[in-house]
C-alpha cells in the first residue's frame, strides 16, 4: 500500500484519503445517528456514548456546533467521539455535510502530506517513536491524576469540565 500511495501525485493522494474520510466519517455520523434512534442492537454504542471522551465531544459540540466537525479532524482520537455525537444530537445535514467536507478535506491535506510520512517512519523505526509515546503517556498519566486530585478537592476550574 505504501508504494501505491507513493506513487500517486500529491492532489491524487489527497483526494484518496479524502473519499476514505468522508466514507469513514458517514459510517460514524450514521452509528451515532441509528444508536439516538433507540434501536436494541445499537445498546453498545449508547453505552460508549456515556464515556468521559463523549460528554467532552458533546460539550465540544454544543459550543462550537458545527465548527466542531472541520475543527476534530485536527486530533487523535476525539474526532471519531465528536462525529458519532453529532450523528447522536441528530446534527442537521445542511450544517454537517459541508462541515464534514471541510474536516475530512483537512485530514485529507493532513495525511496526504506529513501525516502519511510520520506513520511510514514509525512503522519502519519503531524505535525511534518508542521514547515519544512514552512521554505522551507520562504527560498522560501525569495530567489524569492531577485532574482526579482537583475532583476531589474541589477544584476543578471551567476548563477542566469540557
Amino acid at each position: 500500500m505504501k508504494e501505491w500511495i507513493e506513487s500517486l501525485d500529491l492532489w491524487a493522494a489527497i483526494t484518496v484519503l479524502w473519499a476514505v474520510g468522508i466514507l469513514r466519517t458517514s459510517i460514524m455520523f450514521s452509528l451515532g445517528h441509528l444508536a439516538a434512534a433507540g434501536g436494541a442492537r445499537f445498546q453498545r454504542i449508547r453505552s460508549a456514548l456515556e464515556h468521559p471522551i463523549y460528554r467532552k465531544a458533546q460539550a465540544f459540540v454544543n459550543r462550537w456546533g458545527a465548527l466542531a466537525v472541520p475543527a476534530c479532524f485536527f486530533t487523535v482520537g476525539f474526532q471519531t467521539a465528536v462525529i458519532v455525537t453529532t450523528g447522536f444530537t441528530k446534527m442537521p445535514l445542511s450544517r454537517w455535510i459541508p462541515a464534514m467536507l471541510v474536516g475530512t478535506f483537512i485530514w485529507g491535506v493532513i495525511y496526504g502530506t506529513v501525516g502519511m510520512a510520520v506513520v511510514w517512519a514509525w512503522l519502519e523505526r519503531p524505535w525511534i517513536a518508542t521514547p515519544i509515546i512514552l512521554i505522551a503517556v507520562i504527560l498522560v498519566t501525569v495530567r489524569h491524576f492531577y485532574r482526579k486530585k482537583a475532583r476531589r478537592t474541589g477544584n476543578v476550574q471551567a476548563h477542566d469540565t469540557i
